[in-house]
């Protein structure tokens, strides 16, 4: 018999940025865009409502990554002689960045996967989530699912919306 999965708290961030003091210190926040503060405070606030320190899985939904930092990466490759080249635009612009700051951060070593399928990364991240705690690999995920909108991707008419969403699932109930 399969166990049951538990919703043990979600945490959305709307328009509006919560103090992100409160989870990343200055040093590291001067390096970070702002959908990774979304991202870190988000999975740390979430965690921290259902009581858990440690996720046994990380598991991450993005339909475009880093948009921003992909942008100025590119935009540097384009014109350097217009555009600051800065290597963390580069380290920052794959996908799986954000599930590996929030692992790194955690110094979690379990489970780590990225989800990027453009309309239905989340239902994917969250099929993988549901599939590893109902065969019994782990006993906590945390999923989360960020995303951002960009000038450059409203003028290409790029479907998706902005959004940082963390979930902690569990097969304990509380």
């Amino acid at each position: 018999m399969k166990p049951q999965v538990y919703i043990r708290s979600v945490v959305k961030l709307g328009a509006e940025d919560p103090d992100f003091r409160t989870v990343i210190s200055p040093m590291e926040a001067r390096r970070m865009g702002r959908l990774l503060k979304r991202a870190v405070w988000c999975s740390t606030e979430a965690l921290r409502q259902a009581g858990i320190s440690m996720p046994d899985a990380i598991i991450t939904a993005t339909d475009y990554g880093c948009m921003e930092n992909s942008e100025s990466f590119l935009r540097g490759v384009l014109d350097p002689r217009t555009y600051d080249m800065r290597p963390t635009h580069f380290m920052q612009s794959t996908h799986n960045t954000i599930g590996s700051l929030i692992a790194t951060r955690l110094h979690c070593h379990g489970y780590n996967a990225t989800y990027s399928h453009t309309g239905c990364s989340l239902k994917s991240a969250l099929e993988d989530a549901m599939m590893q705690l109902q065969l019994g690999d782990i006993q906590t995920a945390l999923v989360g699912w960020y995303d951002e909108r960009t000038p450059a991707m409203d003028e290409s008419h790029l479907p998706g919306g902005e959004h940082a969403v963390a979930i902690v699932l569990s097969t304990q109930a509380e």
